[in-house]
C-alpha cells in the first residue's frame, strides 16, 4: 500500500511538472516565479527519493513487527480509531516540528544534512522523499514514540495514519494551491509549506500550524 501510494505519487510528480498545469493558475502565488524560472529536477532527485522509499518499506514493518507487544492493540471501534490516528498525528508533528527545528538552528546539523532537502525550493510531490537517509531514519521515529506515548493503537489506525501521511506529503511539496483542508483549524496547507521552502526559519511542523504558532514560529500566508 504505502509503496503503491508513493509510485502513484511519481506519476503525481510528472503531471505537476508539466508546463501545462502553470498555464491553468494553480500553481501557489509564493512559488510561482521559481516554478516558472527553474528547470525540472525529477531524474536528478529520483535516485534518492527510490532509497529512501526502500527505506521506509524495510524499516517501518520491521519496527511494527519488533515492537508489536508493545504499540499494536486490539482494533475496538471506529471512533477509538479516529481519536488514536488524531492523537498520533499530533504528537508524530511535535516530533517532527522538534526534530526539524533542531535541524535548521544547528549550522552544522543543517549544512551536513538538512540543506540537502532544501537545495529543493521548487519542489515536486514526490520531494519529500528527497532527503538525507539519516534525518529520513530520525523522522521515522515519530510514529513509534507516539504509539508508545498512547499505550498502543490497532492496525487500521496505522493504515490510515501511512495513508494520510503520504497523501498529506505529496500534496504540500506539489507547489498545487490546497484544496478543501485549507478551511480546518491548524491545517498545515501547501501554501502554509510553501513558505517554508521559501523562507526556511518558519513553518517547521507539518501537518498542523499548531505547534508554529505556540512556539511562534509561523508567519501570515502571503497575499496573492
Amino acid at each position: 500500500m504505502y509503496l503503491g501510494l508513493n509510485l502513484l505519487g511519481l506519476l503525481y510528480s510528472r503531471v505537476v511538472l508539466d508546463k501545462t498545469i502553470l498555464e491553468h493558475q494553480v500553481v501557489i502565488p509564493q512559488l510561482s516565479y521559481i516554478y516558472k524560472h527553474k528547470p525540472n529536477s525529477f531524474k536528478k532527485h529520483l535516485p534518492l527519493i527510490l532509497m529512501n522509499l526502500m527505506i521506509m518499506v524495510v524499516i517501518f514493518p520491521a519496527g511494527l513487527y519488533l515492537m508489536s507487544d508493545w504499540i499494536i492493540v486490539p482494533y475496538q471501534n471506529f471512533w477509538i480509531v479516529l481519536a488514536q490516528l488524531f492523537a498520533v498525528l499530533l504528537i508524530d508533528d511535535f516530533y517532527f516540528y522538534c526534530f526539524h527545528r533542531t535541524l535548521h538552528e544547528s549550522k552544522f546539523l543543517y549544512r551536513k544534512i538538512h540543506y540537502l532537502h532544501h537545495r529543493s525550493i521548487y519542489p515536486f510531490p514526490s520531494d519529500y522523499l528527497y532527503e538525507h537517509p539519516l534525518e529520513w531514519m530520525i523522522g521515522l521515529l515519530g510514529p513509534f514514540i507516539a504509539f508508545l506515548i498512547i499505550g498502543g493503537v490497532s492496525f487500521p489506525t496505522i493504515v490510515l495514519l501511512l495513508i494520510i501521511k503520504v497523501l498529506h506529503e505529496l500534496d504540500i511539496h506539489s507547489g498545487i494551491k490546497s484544496s478543501f483542508y485549507r478551511h480546518i483549524p491548524f491545517a498545515g496547507t501547501n501554501e502554509y509549506h510553501a513558505l517554508h521552502h521559501k523562507y526556511y526559519l518558519v513553518h517547521y511542523a507539518s501537518v498542523f500550524s499548531l505547534w508554529d504558532r505556540v512556539f511562534q514560529t509561523n508567519l501570515k500566508i502571503e497575499s496573492e
